[in-house]
């Protein structure tokens, strides 16, 4: 009997499945509404909001090759999917890589990102 052992993150390019897996770190979630308060006559304040929810997704992924930051740099602004080992799955956006390197391993790097969430429906239409 085979044993899969899930323990890193998943990105995958939506158009054509291609992927890149590393482990990750300071792995978090915000979610917001878009909105302001304004001043009224009579010093009253109300919010203005905007429907619906905004979702972020911040990570680092941790020992990722040279060959994976330029994969990465390639699907910057492509819609990705991006899965978890906790079952976690979102589609969205990736607009900046902030790279650092490993001092130790001169093919290491560590890349910070955030997944800008997109609405997205599975299956045929």
């Amino acid at each position: 009997m085979a044993v899969l052992i899930l323990d890193r993150v998943w990105i995958n390019l939506m158009a054509d499945g291609e992927a890149i897996s590393a482990f990750s770190a300071e792995r978090g979630r915000t979610v917001a509404v878009q909105g302001e308060t304004r001043t009224y006559g009579g010093g009253r304040r109300r919010a203005i909001t905007q429907q619906g929810h905004t979702e972020t997704r911040p990570f680092t992924l941790r020992r990722v090759t040279t060959a994976q930051v330029e994969t990465l740099r390639r699907w910057l602004g492509q819609e990705v999917m991006w899965r978890d080992y906790r079952g976690q799955r979102a589609v969205g956006v990736l607009f900046d890589l902030d790279v650092h390197e490993w001092k130790t391993e001169i093919d290491l790097y560590d890349v910070t990102t955030t997944l800008q969430e997109v609405t997205w429906t599975e299956g045929q239409p």
